[in-house]
């Protein structure tokens, strides 16, 4: 499938929408009675399901480099996914929504350490706008920040977001197909998600409202773990990390601008000054800035 750099940033934005939707309906299962380990459990078996159903041509192609392709990508969204989730016990949402967009920050040195391939300069002009946007969105400087325990996992799990970005953009594209990677990394949320539900939340089973939880948890499924990381390995396929990186940090944004159309919170000065700064981290990452009247050499 070729598509143009500008076309990948598109889908990346739209991954960036999807998954900002996806805070909504995790809340709708939690308050169903889900816990984390059952909510990924249930999204990854039902996106293995449906991708089966709908890609079945392409998954009996799957070949043993998608194994493992799909085993190493799977494991490193699970410890990111658990981790992140892990760390709100012992921390802020804030704090965790922040520290987690440090991956980045990560990613470009990660890069630049083991492939020796330096991102453009404007790229860190957007880093730091974006961290500054974060900041201000999640209010996350109001009563300091002072590492704790939390915060030092959730750290440890942008890492791991950090090393997604890295081997979608690596390593996915040897896959004979994107959608028969995502179908592994759903057979991997799930099968750790039934390990960590079963040996941790069994207690918990009893307190589940299953059908108030089955809308959400099918397009957390289908939309968000089997399209939306479709999407991205498409997406990622055709541009460079740190701009793919800086697009899906939008993520945060877009959850904010939908939890307050479905007034979950209010519309505060924060989240459209903030917006407004991570509008322009991106578009500086999307513009070539030499074509600009202004910095055009005449």
């Amino acid at each position: 499938m070729k598509i143009s750099k500008r076309q990948a940033n598109l889908m990346l934005l739209l991954v960036a929408i999807l998954w900002g939707s996806s805070y909504v309906f995790a809340k709708l299962t939690i308050e169903a009675g889900m816990h984390s380990g059952l909510i990924n459990a249930c999204r990854g078996t039902m996106a293995v399901v449906a991708g089966i159903i709908i890609f079945f041509k392409d998954f009996k192609k799957m070949t043993w480099t998608d194994v493992k392709l799909g085993m190493v990508a799977g494991t490193i969204n699970f410890l990111g996914y658990f981790l992140q989730t892990d760390a709100l016990r012992f921390t802020t949402p804030a704090k965790n929504a922040f520290l987690t967009t440090l991956y980045v920050v990560i990613a470009p040195f990660i890069v630049w350490l083991i492939w020796r391939e330096h991102p453009e300069r404007k790229a860190y002009i957007s880093i730091v706008l974006s961290l500054i946007g974060m900041a201000i969105i999640t209010n996350v400087f109001a009563d300091g920040l002072s590492l704790q325990y939390g915060d030092f996992i959730t750290l440890v799990s942008a890492v791991f977001w950090a090393g997604q970005l890295i081997f979608f953009a690596k390593f996915a594209p040897q896959a004979s197909s994107p959608w028969v990677l995502i179908i592994m990394i759903g057979f991997c949320q799930g099968l750790f998600g039934w390990i960590a539900a079963l040996l941790f939340e069994r207690p918990t089973f009893a307190h589940v409202h299953w059908v108030q939880a089955l809308v959400p948890l099918a397009i957390l499924s289908i939309l968000i773990t089997f399209l939306a990381q479709g999407l991205q390995l498409i997406g990622q396929a055709h541009t460079d990390t740190t701009t793919a990186g800086l697009i899906l940090m939008l993520e945060s944004f877009f959850a904010s601008v939908m939890s307050v159309i479905l007034q979950y919170d209010p519309l505060t000065p924060q989240l459209i000054i903030g917006g407004i700064i991570l509008l322009l981290s991106n578009a500086i990452i999307q513009v070539d800035l030499r074509t600009l009247p202004f910095i055009k050499k005449q």
